[in-house]
Formats: C-alpha cells, structure tokens, sequence
C-alpha cells in the first residue's frame, strides 16, 4: 500500500509529536523504527514538554499524537475523548450519531437505556476509527501464599475489603 501511495504522489510522511516521557518517547520511537523499515514512508519524532505538547493537543496541531481515553464508567471518558463539542476530543472526531448516543448514555435513566446508547458509542468509534489502539497498563499484584480474595479493579489497584490471610 506504502508504493501505491506513493505511485500516485502521496508518499506517507508524518511526524510523531511525543511528550518526553520515558514511555511515550519509546513508544514513538518504535512506531518509526517499524514504518521507517519499509520503502515510501517516512516517520519522524518530535519530543516536546508537557505544556507545548498540551498546547499544541488543544490546537490540533499535530499529525499523531498519543492521547487517551482511560475508561471506568464509559461517560467522563468517552464523551470527553469522543465528542465534538470537548475541549478534549483532541482527534477532532466529529459524528453526530456518536454526539447523540454520548448525550444519550449520559442522560440515560436505566441501564438498559445506558447499554444501548453504549452500544451505539462503541459501533460508531469502530467504525470511525479515530486511532491507533494500544494498551500500555501491565496492573499486577504480589502477594504472599497465605493472603486470598484478591480482586483488581481500575488499573490494577486490590479491593482491600476483599482479602483475607488464611491463619
């Protein structure tokens, strides 16, 4: 696809504007050793501090950038990331079915209403797809043979009212 693009005048070159963190540096850097491999891309890296890389988010004055949406209760974070009116949907995503099922589950007054207008949301996400999905999270517990009941929630934190130590 790169040498097609690239036939028709449109080589694929873009920037990757990353924060100068550890993680998201790395993360850039290897999106660019993996396209930079192939004929007709070029990728390039801009590391900038977090007030420039902000700045320039709110701007849209990118071509990528990481961002997130870190999700426990679907509404904070996705109407946040997703919705055209957000200062920070950064992606620019603009739908007006997305908007209407984002309003929907968030005024929704039952959990089934919830769930439908949720379902919508993630169909129209899929198929707007609006970036690169990635995990980066590794949550992880250590405990000792005797402990038992651990349970996870969030982004790897244990429910303390849940465990108990075998005596």
């Amino acid at each position: 696809m790169f040498d097609e693009l690239a036939a028709d005048g449109k080589p694929v070159e873009f920037t990757f504007t990353t924060y100068t963190g550890v993680d998201n540096q790395s993360t850039a850097e290897a999106l660019q050793a993996q396209l930079n491999a192939h004929d007709n891309v070029e990728v390039d890296v801009e590391v900038v501090d977090f007030p420039t890389g902000a700045a320039r988010a709110g701007a849209h004055d990118f071509d990528m950038m990481v961002s997130s949406a870190i999700t426990q209760d679907p509404d904070y974070a996705l109407w946040t990331a997703f919705h055209s009116e957000s200062t920070g949907n950064f992606m620019g995503v603009s739908d007006p079915q997305l908007d209407d099922a984002l309003d929907a589950g968030r005024t929704a007054e039952t959990i089934d209403e919830r769930t439908q207008a949720y379902d919508v949301v993630q169909r129209r996400i899929a198929e707007l797809d609006p970036g690169v999905w990635y995990v980066r999270s590794a949550p992880s517990v250590m405990m000792g043979e005797k402990v038992h009941g651990l349970r996870l929630y969030t982004l790897g934190s244990p429910l303390p009212e849940e465990l108990w130590i075998e005596n």
